[in-house]
C-alpha cells in the first residue's frame, strides 16, 4: 500500500515537473544565477497577478475597470520582461521590470489613497530589487525616484489635489499587496544575503589561502635567506680564496723574480766581464757572445711572463714622462733591423701627418708595444716589408694627442675568426711551422694599450698581410723636458785620472752577486769591500766610512731596508750614497726602498753601464770609455777595405752577409777562418770586428765592394 502511494506521488511530481518544464529559463541567461532567480520571480509574480485578478477582483465594489487595466498593464510588463530575459537580455529585462512595476505602483498609489495606501510598501521593495539587479548606482536612482514620488504624492494630498480614493482597496486586496511586496523584497534580499554569505565564505577561504600563502612565503623567504647566507658565505670564501690566491701569486711572483733574475744577473755580468777582458781568445769570445745573447733572450721571456702576471694581479702601473718618439722609434728599428735583414725584409719607419715628436707617456711600455708588434710582423713575413708608421690626432684646444702607432706587414695574414684569439696569452695563430716564442707578445701589447687608456685594432687578409693599430692618449711635451738616456753602448775601462779615491761597499748575501760587483768596480779602479749580510755591512760602514754603498734589498737576518735605516741613524750616515739592488719586479717595492732611506735602486739583471752611470749621477765620478758594440772600429783595428772583400768569391761574400744578418756567430767564425787561410790580414780585421760584434762596417764594405 505504501509503495503504491509512493509511486503515485512520484508520478504526480513528474507530471508537475513536465507541466512546469516549458516555464524553465532557456537561452544565454540560463547560466546566470541572477537571471534564473529573476525568471522565477517574474513567473511567480505573473501567476500571482492572474490569481489576484481572479480572486481579489470580486471584492472591488467600484472602479473595477480601472483595476482590470492596472492588472493588465502589470501583466504585460511582467510578460515583456520574461521575453527579454529568455533572449538573454538580463539588464534590459531588469529595467523593464523595475520601470513597469514602479509606474503601476505609482498609479495605484495615487488612485487608492496616496501615501496611506498599502502600495507604499512597493516603494520600499523597488530600491532593493534595483540594488540586486543593476547595482549600487541603480539603487540610489531608484530610491531617489521612489522618495520623490511619495513626497510629491504627500504634498498633493495635503493640498487636496488629486483623485484620492478613486477606488478603495478592500482588506483582502491590501493583504495580497503586502504578500506581493514581501515576496518582491524577500527574493532580492535573500539573494543578496546569499551573495554576501558566499563572498564572506570566499573571503574567509581567501584569507585562509592568504594565510597559507603567507606561511609558505615565510618559509620560502626563510629558505631563500638561508640560501643567500650560504651564497654569501661561499662568495666570501671564494673572495678570500681569490685574495689568498692573489697573495700566493704575488709571493710566487716575488720568489720567481728573485730566484730567476739573480742567477741571470751573474750569467750576464760574468759573461760580459770575460768577453771584455783581455785574456780570452777569439773563439772564447764567440762562445761568451752566445752565452750573453742566450741570457738576454731568457731574460726577455721571463720579463714577458712576469709582465702578464703583474697586469693580471693589478700591480702594473703607468709611469708617464717626457720622451722623444722619433728617437725611440729609430732605436727600436735599429734593434730589430738585424732580424729583418736576415729574412731579406725591408724595415721602414714612416712619420705620417699629425705626428708629434715630443710627448709625455710611458716610454718603456710604448717600447715594448712596438718591439712585440715588429717582432711578430718579422716572424710571420717571408718576403716584402715591415713598416712602422707614426701618426696622431691632436684634440682641439687641448694639450692632448691621440697617438697612433701602426705596424704593417706583407706576411701570411690572419683569418677573421682569429682576430680576437690572437691577443689572448699563450695563443699563436697563423704559424706555418712549429710555433716559436711564448705567445705573449700580442697579449702584452693589448694589455699595455688598455692599461694606458688606449686600444688595439687589427686589419688583416690571409695571404696579403696584416696591419696592427695601437691608439694611445698622450700629452704634448717640449723638447727641453726630454732627458736623453745614458749611452749604454760604451764600456767603462777605468776611472778618469785626477779624481779622489772612491771607497765602495758591496752588501750582498749571494756570492755570485758580490763577486760580480766587486770585480766590476775593482777593475775600473774603485776601492771595494764586501759584506755578506746587513749586520756586517753596518759594521764595515762604521769602521771604513765608504762613499757609496751597493746593498741588496732581500737578505737573511737583517734585511737591506733595515740595514739602511740603521746606517742613516749613525754618524755620517746621512752623507753616504746608498743604492739598492733587487731582483724583484713588483712596483711597490721600489718605493719601499726609497722610503727606507735609499737614494736610488737598480733591478737585476743590470748591465755594467747601468752600474757606472748610477755612480756617476750620485758621486760625480768620470770614466775613460772604450767603443762598445755599435760604436766605430777601435783604433787598433785595421781599416776594412771594400776592395779586399770584392776580391773574395761571390759565394763567400753572400754567405758571410747572410750569416751576419742572421747573427749566427758559429757560421760567421767559420767563414772568417776560411777567409784567413786565403787572406790573413783581411781575416784578422774581420775577426777583430766580429769579436766586438761590430758587423755594420762589414756589411757596408760588402755592399761597396759589390758596386
Amino acid at each position: 500500500m505504501g509503495e503504491r502511494q509512493e509511486n503515485n506521488s512520484s508520478r504526480l511530481w513528474r507530471l508537475i515537473r513536465s507541466m512546469l518544464q516549458p516555464l524553465r529559463l532557456r537561452g544565454p541567461a540560463a547560466g546566470d544565477p541572477t537571471g534564473r532567480i529573476l525568471h522565477n520571480l517574474l513567473v511567480g509574480l505573473l501567476v500571482w497577478t492572474f490569481l489576484e485578478s481572479a480572486v481579489a477582483l470580486p471584492f472591488f465594489v467600484v472602479r473595477k475597470e480601472a483595476t482590470v487595466i492596472l492588472l493588465l498593464f502589470l501583466s504585460i510588463t511582467l510578460s515583456v520582461s520574461l521575453v527579454m530575459l529568455r533572449r538573454g537580455l538580463i539588464r534590459q529585462a531588469s529595467l523593464a521590470y523595475l520601470v513597469g512595476t514602479g509606474l503601476a505602483n505609482a498609479v495605484t498609489l495615487v488612485l487608492s489613497g496616496g501615501v496611506h495606501s498599502a502600495n507604499i510598501a512597493i516603494y520600499i521593495t523597488l530600491p532593493i530589487s534595483a540594488a540586486w539587479l543593476l547595482g549600487y548606482r541603480a539603487m540610489l536612482w531608484t530610491a531617489a525616484v521612489c522618495i520623490g514620488s511619495s513626497l510629491l504624492t504627500a504634498i498633493l494630498e495635503i493640498n487636496g489635489i488629486g483623485p484620492w480614493h478613486y477606488f478603495p482597496l478592500p482588506p483582502f486586496v491590501v493583504w495580497t499587496l503586502i504578500v506581493e511586496s514581501t515576496v518582491i523584497s524577500a527574493v532580492p534580499v535573500a539573494q543578496l544575503l546569499k551573495i554576501l554569505r558566499q563572498s564572506l565564505a570566499q573571503s574567509q577561504s581567501d584569507r585562509a589561502a592568504l594565510r597559507d600563502y603567507q606561511d609558505r612565503l615565510e618559509e620560502l623567504v626563510q629558505e631563500r635567506t638561508e640560501e643567500l647566507v650560504v651564497a654569501r658565505d661561499q662568495a666570501q670564501a671564494a673572495r678570500h680564496q681569490a685574495e689568498a690566491a692573489n697573495q700566493a701569486k704575488t709571493a710566487f711572483l716575488a720568489s720567481v723574480s728573485h730566484e730567476l733574475r739573480t742567477p741571470l744577473n751573474s750569467i750576464l755580468g760574468f759573461s760580459s766581464l770575460l768577453r771584455d777582458g783581455g785574456g780570452t781568445s777569439g773563439a772564447q769570445r764567440k762562445d761568451l757572445d752566445i752565452i750573453y745573447r742566450s741570457g738576454e733572450h731568457l731574460l726577455g721571456l721571463i720579463n714577458k711572463v712576469l709582465d702578464v702576471a703583474k697586469i693580471e694581479s693589478g700591480r702594473m702601473r703607468v709611469d708617464a714622462a717626457p720622451c722623444d718618439l722619433r728617437r725611440l722609434a729609430r732605436e727600436i728599428a735599429e734593434m730589430t733591423q738585424g732580424s729583418a735583414r736576415a729574412k731579406n725584409l725591408q724595415l721602414l719607419v714612416e712619420e705620417c701627418p699629425g705626428f708629434t715628436r715630443f710627448v709625455r707617456t710611458d716610454a718603456s711600455k710604448v717600447r715594448e708595444i712596438l718591439i712585440n708588434l715588429i717582432a711578430n710582423a718579422v716572424e710571420y713575413t717571408e718576403r716584402g716589408s715591415v713598416i712602422l708608421r707614426l701618426g696622431g690626432l691632436r684634440e682641439t684646444a687641448s694639450n692632448r694627442l691621440l697617438l697612433r702607432l701602426e705596424v704593417v706587414d706583407t706576411g701570411v695574414g690572419i683569418a677573421a675568426a682569429e682576430h680576437v684569439r690572437i691577443f689572448e696569452p699563450f695563443v699563436q695563430v697563423g704559424a706555418t711551422g712549429a710555433p716559436k716564442g711564448t705567445g705573449l707578445g700580442l697579449a702584452i701589447v693589448k694589455q699595455y694599450a688598455e692599461l694606458m687608456g688606449g686600444s688595439v685594432g687589427l686589419e688583416s687578409v690571409p695571404g696579403q698581410g696584416s696591419q696592427f693599430r695601437v691608439e694611445l692618449p698622450v700629452e704634448l711635451a717640449e723638447e727641453a723636458e726630454v732627458t736623453p738616456p745614458p749611452d749604454l753602448r760604451q764600456r767603462v775601462v777605468r776611472i778618469e785620472p785626477g779624481q779622489p779615491e772612491f771607497r765602495i761597499l758591496v752588501v750582498e748575501d749571494e756570492l755570485e752577486g758580490r763577486l760580480l760587483l766587486q770585480r766590476l768596480l775593482a777593475d775600473a779602479g774603485f776601492l771595494v769591500r764586501v759584506a755578506e749580510d746587513g749586520v756586517e755591512g753596518v759594521e764595515i760602514f762604521q769602521s771604513w766610512r765608504p762613499h757609496f754603498i751597493w746593498i741588496d734589498r732581500r737578505m737573511p737576518g737583517l734585511s737591506g731596508l733595515e740595514a739602511v735605516r740603521r746606517i742613516r741613524e749613525l754618524e755620517g750616515g746621512r752623507d753616504v750614497k746608498i743604492v739598492g739592488v733587487t731582483a724583484s719586479v713588483l712596483p711597490g717595492q721600489g718605493n719601499g726602498m726609497l722610503e727606507a732611506g735609499m737614494d736610488d735602486f737598480l733591478r737585476k739583471p743590470y748591465r755594467p753601464a747601468e752600474i757606472f752611470d748610477c755612480m756617476a749621477r750620485h758621486l760625480g765620478v768620470r770614466y775613460v770609455h772604450a767603443e762598445e758594440v755599435s760604436g766605430p772600429v777601435a783604433p787598433e783595428t785595421t781599416a776594412l777595405r771594400p776592395e779586399a772583400l770584392a776580391a773574395l768569391p761571390e759565394e763567400t761574400r753572400e754567405e758571410l752577409s747572410n750569416a751576419i744578418r742572421a747573427l749566427d756567430a758559429l757560421r760567421i767564425a767559420t767563414i772568417i777562418r776560411g777567409i784567413s787561410e786565403v787572406d790573413p790580414p783581411l781575416g784578422a780585421t774581420l775577426a777583430q770586428l766580429a769579436d766586438r760584434l761590430t758587423f755594420t762596417p762589414i756589411l757596408r764594405a760588402l755592399r761597396m765592394g759589390c758596386i
